[in-house]
C-alpha cells in the first residue's frame, strides 16, 4: 500500500502542476492578447495622427500657395485704373457694336475696403431680344472679373427693355 499511496500522491502531485501549468500558459496568453491589442491600438492611434498631420501639412502648403494664387487671381480678374478707362470704352463699344444706346450710365464707387473698391454702373437699354442678348453674352466673355448684378427685362411690342447693373471690382 505504501507503493500504491507514494504513486497516487506522485500522481496527484503531476496533476497538480499539469493544472497550474495549464492555468499559467491562458493567463499568460490572456496577457499576451491585451498587450498584442494594446500594442495594436498604440498602432492605429499613431497611424490616425500621421493621417492628420498629413492632412495638415497638405493645409499648410495650400496656405503658403494662398499668397501666389490670390496675387495670380488680382491679376486676372481684378481691374487696375487704366483698365477701368479701357473697360469703360470697350463697354462703350460693345453697346455700339450691338446697336445700343443707353440714355446715360451712372457709376457709383463704393468705399475701398482691403485694397479693393467696387465700382457698380447702372444703365438701361432699349433694343430687340437678339441684340440685348449677345450684349450681354459678349460682356460675359470678357476676362477681367464683373458680372451682371441685377437684370430685368420687359418685352413691349417687337422690342425689349431692360435695366443692367453692372458690377467691376478695382484694385488698388
Amino acid at each position: 500500500m505504501k507503493k500504491s499511496k507514494l504513486a497516487l500522491t506522485a500522481m496527484l502531485a503531476l496533476l497538480f502542476l499539469s493544472v497550474a501549468g495549464c492555468l499559467f500558459s491562458l493567463v499568460f496568453g490572456q496577457w499576451q492578447d491585451l498587450s498584442r491589442q494594446h500594442r495594436l491600438q498604440t498602432f492605429r492611434d499613431l497611424e490616425g495622427r500621421e493621417k492628420a498631420a498629413q492632412v495638415l501639412e497638405a493645409e499648410y502648403r495650400e496656405w503658403r500657395n494662398l499668397p501666389l494664387v490670390l496675387q495670380k487671381f488680382r491679376r486676372d480678374n481684378i481691374l487696375s485704373l487704366d483698365e477701368f478707362a479701357a473697360f469703360r470704352r470697350d463697354l462703350d463699344a460693345r453697346l455700339a457694336a450691338n446697336g445700343l444706346q443707353p440714355p446715360r450710365i451712372d457709376f457709383a464707387f463704393g468705399s475701398a475696403r482691403e485694397g479693393l473698391r467696387k465700382v457698380t454702373a447702372k444703365f438701361s437699354l432699349t433694343g430687340s431680344y437678339r441684340s440685348l442678348k449677345k450684349f450681354i453674352f459678349d460682356m460675359e466673355a470678357k476676362s477681367k472679373m464683373h458680372f451682371f448684378s441685377s437684370l430685368q427685362l420687359n418685352a413691349e411690342a417687337d422690342r425689349v427693355k431692360g435695366a443692367f447693373s453692372l458690377e467691376v471690382y478695382l484694385g488698388q
